[in-house]
């Protein structure tokens, strides 16, 4: 694994949308999820795809469209999460915690940020009737801390969090515990370069489905392209954020790396110290993406990123332009 010269610390603070580029470090790169309170609080529309169940936040429930089915299966499929870390402790994730490290040096995979275990709720929350319930119930979380406290990385971090996916607990690629799915909700505004994306082609080359956050720099034209790197990668499927009302939200990046709208905006999950908050950002709508391929893989699904993706598109609610467009993508994920 080559070494990448003179690193950067982003200087990007979680809570930003329009970041100016000067503070978004190319050699770097951070959370993808500014806070709730730049969009206000939920509302009483009514919507058909509502639920009454209690733990389906209105992300869950848009892409199950009111039929949550995601805690029926128990198949096993580990999903890595290269973020600020999980907390390990919180009683809606730990029993789904099959692994934690940190791949920053520090020792301690534990989430002093929040970002991770909001992004882990969303994924693969339990079911017991508190909190919140994820995408996959039963899924099996890899915490891979990538992230400092302040939700800042570093890219040789990152590289060894995709190796360590690719490996799972016990060291070896190509066995039953590697990571069938890598989510990151993380990214900057420029390519990192060949190391980053090499790393990127191995996970994909073995099999491994790659999820990330379109990133928030978006200026509410979808006739611009706004790239955030890795998500701009041809292996990983790029996801951005939508609303309850299905519009695409106005700090999600557009281009032709889009591949996929998800909800994204005002997203209620569980959050660090055992706590639950609500974060809105594309970092939002890409655990969304992550989880649902999590079941279809639990369902029986191929473990092929290509075949992965063709099924993602084959379920999508096509929004925008017909057919793919830049803003949403294919569409709207749905779980069929």
């Amino acid at each position: 694994m080559k070494s990448i010269k003179s690193i950067l610390l982003a200087t990007l603070i979680l809570g930003l949308i329009a970041v100016p580029i000067s503070s978004y470090a190319k050699q770097s790169f951070a959370l993808a999820g500014p806070p709730d309170w730049l969009f206000g609080g939920g509302d009483d529309t009514t919507y058909d795809w509502q639920d009454d169940d209690p733990e389906t936040p209105w992300g869950i429930e848009r892409v199950f469209n009111g039929a949550y089915y995601g805690d029926q299966y128990t198949t096993a499929v580990q999903v890595a999460i290269l973020d600020s870390g999980i907390d390990l402790d919180h009683p809606d994730l730990m029993p789904n915690i099959a692994w934690a490290v940190d791949a920053t040096g520090g020792g301690d995979p534990d989430d002093k940020n929040g970002h991770g275990t909001h992004v882990a709720g969303t994924i693969g929350a339990i079911r017991d009737n508190n909190g919140v319930v994820g995408m996959y119930a039963n899924v099996q979380i890899y915490a891979i801390k990538v992230l400092g406290a302040g939700g800042r990385g570093d890219w040789d971090d990152l590289i060894t969090g995709i190796y360590l996916a690719m490996e799972g607990p016990d060291g070896v690629v190509g066995t039953e515990d590697d990571a069938d799915v890598i989510s990151m909700s993380l990214g900057a505004s420029g390519d990192p370069g060949e190391d980053v994306h090499n790393a990127i082609i191995d996970a994909y080359n073995s099999g491994i489905t790659i999820v990330a956050a379109a990133g928030n720099e978006g200026d509410g034209d979808g006739t611009t392209d706004e790239y955030s790197w890795p998500a701009a990668y041809d292996e990983v499927i790029a996801v951005g954020a939508t609303d309850k009302d299905d519009t695409i939200a106005s700090f999600s990046n557009s281009g032709p790396f889009l591949d996929f709208a998800a909800p994204g905006v005002s997203i209620y999950s569980t959050y660090k110290n055992g706590g639950y908050d609500t974060l809105s950002g594309t970092s939002m709508a890409c655990p969304h993406v992550s989880g649902l391929v999590a079941l279809y893989l639990a369902m029986g699904g191929q473990r092929d990123p290509a075949t992965v993706k063709d099924w993602l598109i084959n379920n999508a609610l096509d929004l925008g332009e017909p057919g793919w467009d830049p803003e949403f993508g294919y569409g709207l994920i749905q779980a069929p």
